[in-house]
């Protein structure tokens, strides 16, 4: 989890709301709650930055002035990455408090790394049991849905994984979409700067294509950032 950027002034994380990072005309942000307070006791219309003392003109509220919305994105990813480990690792310890569960070996059976979430190569998914953690999203047709998973294999390794379950239909030719779904795994595993898909695997009346966890959609980090991307998340 990556640390929370917070206010010079203050020192308090920022968020959304009271403490969101703001900028003013000179470049320098700070929270909203600490400009709020300057503003407050100035004389003018004006605020003096902390930093430099450039004046920056206000007009009626604070919130007349720009989001920092590269601040902003950091938080919210810091948001969620938190709110995913808690609950993660909350129900692997449960798994592995049952009765008669042991993991004989290292976490880093396979070569992957004990919690890999990142690129740095494939699963293979015929030596490894898939359980759905929490669902994350319903998808956007019927009959499909996104989920947080963990993939278990031999000597007791474990990799937290997104899977995108979709409802197999009675029409559906099974074998020739898997085929196809394979193609596209080799065919990517290439690629750079992308989630690494996994492969698919068929649990009862659902096809689960499982993909390393990323971080949002273009959509996602648009909506967070009132329809703006930063260049980081652009690049």
């Amino acid at each position: 989890m990556g640390k929370i950027p917070c206010c010079s002034v203050c020192q308090m994380n920022y968020d959304d709301g009271a403490r969101a990072p703001m900028l003013l005309q000179c470049g320098h942000g700070f929270c909203r709650d600490c400009l709020s307070q300057m503003f407050a006791a100035a004389a003018e219309d004006s605020l003096s930055c902390p930093r430099c003392r450039h004046p920056s003109r206000v007009g009626n509220s604070v919130d007349a002035l720009r989001k920092n919305f590269a601040v902003l994105s950091l938080v919210h990813q810091s948001e969620f990455d938190c709110s995913d480990d808690d609950d993660e690792e909350e129900e692997e310890e449960q798994e592995e408090r049952r009765p008669g569960r042991e993991f004989r070996g290292s976490r880093n059976a396979c070569g992957r790394g004990g919690h890999a979430t990142s690129s740095s190569g494939s699963i293979d998914l015929g030596s490894h049991s898939l359980k759905m953690v929490r669902q994350l999203a319903d998808g956007r047709r019927a009959g499909m849905d996104l989920w947080a998973g963990v993939l278990t294999g031999p000597g007791g390794c474990r990799h937290r994984v997104a899977v995108k379950r979709v409802r197999i239909m009675q029409e559906t030719d099974i074998v020739w979409v898997q085929g196809r779904l394979e193609a596209l795994r080799r065919a990517s595993m290439w690629c750079r700067n992308v989630c690494t898909f996994h492969g698919a695997m068929r649990i009862e009346d659902r096809l689960c294509l499982v993909m390393d966890r990323y971080e949002g959609s273009v959509q996602s980090a648009m909506q967070n950032n009132e329809g703006r991307l930063t260049l980081e998340q652009i690049l």
